[in-house]
């Protein structure tokens, strides 16, 4: 007797665990909901966590854990993105670390704490390089830039990086083949003090100065006249600024020789030398990237190979180098967005039919046999045929409420349409008739079209520097109204409803757009003459037939940024480019560098020649004739002390020109010391010099 009583004393105790259990799970829900709106966030995903465990079958429960999970997980992504873009890599991976405590499944989040990993390596890497570079550790850098690319490779960091140092080695081998030793002579400082000089003049001070060779082309002017005052400032800043104001350019010939010559056209097209460069782009296309390149450097040799996406350029070395920063500027990944949209379509048609149905209409009629019009006099009410009366009793109310969902996830590139269509193609049959001219049959040719009919989505996005997305959205929902039948085919009536916007979201922002409503109601009586129309009497002797259809579509949108828009570094974002009419990859200024050593400069190396025909002979023998005045007691260029000053000479010995053979400007400067000769005074400087002393003889 007492089991018997045991077991439905158990079930009870089980039906009330459930019973407490479901309440208590609802409450936990309950809770992390609002904690979750009030901001709780790590709170209130516990509970719904646990509300989740606790019935385990619960489909709400879980959906409602999932997309909290879900939404916060995305937005601690989008501020460890943020974090990592601005170079803040702890904060970033303190976030991202924070995203996998919630969900350890999150693939931005391990792909983000992943990337912060890569970055830190390049950024020490990349610190790597510079401290090589800046002490002329060519070779170092290259094997430190290969060795992260086996660890990491397609990287487009590293990518530049190596190209970076590889255009780092080739300008050192170009540099030091074509000047070896006239960069050190281009460094030295110098200090001129030139009132309305002849050009000339102010050459050979530079020549004697920095123990350079510089030889003239013969279309140089010799009526140029220059006034220039610096102190303490490199040769190479010195004699830029001198060839911009007389219209004229250089051209390294070797390691302590230079060639001057008017900047004109065709004189550059005579000696500029032109350097051919191949570039592989990964990211712009070719024809858009020769167009950047044409349009800043007036480049005209410019070929795209659209196979290979690749650029071919020839210019001038200067011009070649502002191109490289242009592409390293301009070839950066376009950003991506993973579009994630939900199209709900919540239909809800309402129809009913109520009242007493009467006959409409009533008919006597005689019996179908034939008769003649005597017989009609005896007719009598059994010879008579009445229709039937009947009289019905609607009752019929009718709900239908619809549901269509529709949750596709798409990834667009920068300003690229993305289209989405969920529906159907229906067919659309049309037949052509075409007659013959023999009467014969006409010949029918069927046509087979298709129309989309369903949801079409098409959203074109635009990923801002701020994490913004702008989208631009066109929605299009359309179904077949009606069927219409035809002797040549079949058609539809379609109903559509359209929505264009543009909207701008922030990185995991979602927007809900609603409000395209279709609304129709329709209502039919058939009433009883005159006693259906009694203001409420009249309800018993009608019935009212009425129906009515609402739909609504929603729209929700929520972006989410794959690729950021890639910001270039500073070293690109500013590029020097020369001025109008010459294309220089660096400014043309006179930095101050210290002073001059104490001493004379090496002898033998102020050359100053004219081009043509014996360039170099010319050169040679102005060499030799300045050594020959000195041997023949004409006094030589002075000691300085301090800062070099070179001015114009106070003494002028007639006879000595770059173009006469060493004997003759021995010849000459012999016979000026043994007969004194008439002196021409020349101009001289108002400015302070450091010495007294005469300078040596200069060329005209």
């Amino acid at each position: 007797m007492k089991s018997t009583y045991r077991r439905p004393l158990t079930r009870l105790t089980l039906a009330c665990a459930v019973v407490l259990s479901g309440c208590a799970a609802q409450r936990v829900h309950e809770d992390g909901l609002n904690a979750m709106a009030s901001g709780r966030s790590a709170e209130g995903l516990q509970q719904l966590r646990q509300a989740a465990e606790m019935e385990p079958g619960n489909a709400r429960y879980r959906i409602d854990y999932l997309s909290q999970r879900t939404l916060l997980t995305h937005g601690l992504s989008s501020k460890a993105d943020d974090a990592r873009s601005a170079g803040q890599f702890d904060e970033a991976a303190k976030l991202y670390r924070e995203a996998l405590m919630l969900d350890p499944s999150s693939d931005r989040a391990q792909r983000g704490l992943q990337a912060v990993q890569d970055q830190r390596r390049i950024e020490g890497v990349r610190n790597q390089v510079d401290t090589f570079l800046k002490g002329k550790q060519n070779e170092q850098a290259l094997e430190a830039v290969r060795r992260a690319q086996r660890e990491l490779p397609n990287r487009a960091e590293l990518t530049a990086l190596a190209r970076l140092v590889d255009e780092r080695i080739e300008a050192d081998r170009v540099e030091r083949e074509r000047s070896a030793g006239l960069e050190a002579a281009f460094k030295r400082p110098v200090t001129l003090q030139f009132r309305d000089a002849n050009v000339k003049m102010v050459f050979e001070a530079l020549s004697r100065t920095a123990s350079i060779n510089i030889i003239l082309d013969r279309d140089v002017r010799a009526d140029l006249r220059t006034t220039i005052y610096v102190q303490n400032a490199s040769v190479e800043d010195t004699l830029d600024l001198i060839l911009l104001q007389n219209q004229l350019e250089k051209r390294v010939l070797n390691g302590n020789t230079l060639f001057i010559y008017p900047a004109t056209a065709a004189k550059q097209r005579e000696y500029n030398e032109l350097k051919v460069r191949s570039f592989q782009l990964s990211n712009i296309e070719a024809t858009q990237m020769a167009t950047i390149i044409k349009t800043m450097l007036k480049t005209r040799d410019v070929v795209t190979d659209a196979k290979t996406n690749s650029l071919v350029m020839r210019d001038t070395p200067a011009a070649i180098a502002v191109a490289e920063k242009l592409i390293a500027a301009n070839d950066v990944p376009d950003p991506e967005v993973m579009l994630e949209v939900q199209v709900l379509e919540v239909s809800a048609d309402r129809s009913s039919n109520l009242g007493l149905k009467f006959p409409d209409s009533f008919s006597l009629s005689t019996p179908s046999t034939a008769t003649t019009l005597g017989a009609l006099r005896g007719l009598g009410t059994d010879d008579l045929t009445a229709s039937s009366l009947s009289l019905g009793l609607n009752l019929l109310l009718q709900d239908t409420d619809t549901n269509i969902l529709a949750s596709p996830r798409i990834r667009a590139r920068n300003k690229e349409k993305a289209r989405i269509l969920v529906g159907d193609k229906v067919p659309v049959i049309t037949n052509l008739i075409s007659p013959q001219q023999n009467g014969s049959n006409s010949v029918i040719t069927g046509s087979v079209q298709y129309v989309d009919v369903g949801i079409k989505l098409e959203v074109e996005p635009q990923v801002y520097a701020d994490s913004d997305v702008g989208i631009k959205v066109n929605l299009e929902v359309s179904n077949i109204a009606r069927t219409i039948t035809t002797a040549s085919g079949v058609a539809y009536q379609i109903g559509t409803r359209n929505a264009t916007t543009a909207l701008r979201l922030r990185d995991g922002e979602t927007q809900v757009l609603a409000g395209l409503i279709n609304d129709q109601d329709r209502s039919t009586a058939s009433k009883l003459p005159g006693l259906g129309q009694l203001p409420i009497l009249g309800r018993l002797f009608s019935s009212t037939n009425a129906s009515g259809g609402k739909t609504e579509i929603i729209l929700s949108i929520t972006p989410r940024i794959v690729r950021a828009t890639a910001t270039p570094e500073a070293r690109l974002g500013e590029i020097w480019s020369g001025t109008e009419s010459t294309v220089r990859d660096r400014p043309l200024r006179i930095d101050p560098i210290g002073s001059v050593r104490t001493g004379t400069p090496v002898g033998g190396a102020g050359v100053v020649g004219s081009s043509g025909a014996g360039a170099s002979g010319a050169g040679a023998g102005a060499g030799a004739a300045a050594g020959g005045a000195a041997a023949a007691g004409v006094p030589a260029a002075p000691r300085v002390s301090g800062p070099a000053r070179a001015s114009l000479p106070a003494r002028r010995v007639p006879g000595i020109t770059p173009a006469q053979p060493a004997a003759a400007a021995a010849a000459a400067a012999a016979a000026a010391a043994s007969a004194p000769a008439p002196v021409e005074e020349a101009p001289v400087d108002t400015a302070p010099v450091a010495s007294e002393e005469e300078t040596a003889p200069v060329a005209q």
